[in-house]
């Protein structure tokens, strides 16, 4: 399951179900300050399922 701070610029991720696609434009902010386990730790969902990278 991919977190926001495992994402990096131009990666492309989706939905098995519905076939959304998500492209990183920007990486995640939270590694600088410190708080990645805190604030980076939820799996991202759609349809209830991880997405998937492409």
């Amino acid at each position: 399951m991919v977190v926001c701070s495992e994402m990096k610029v131009g990666d492309v991720y989706y939905c098995t179900s519905c076939h959304l696609e998500i492209k990183v434009l920007k990486s995640c902010a939270c590694k600088t300050d410190g708080n990645v386990e805190e604030r980076c730790s939820v799996p991202l969902q759609c349809c209830g399922k991880p997405l998937t990278k492409k």
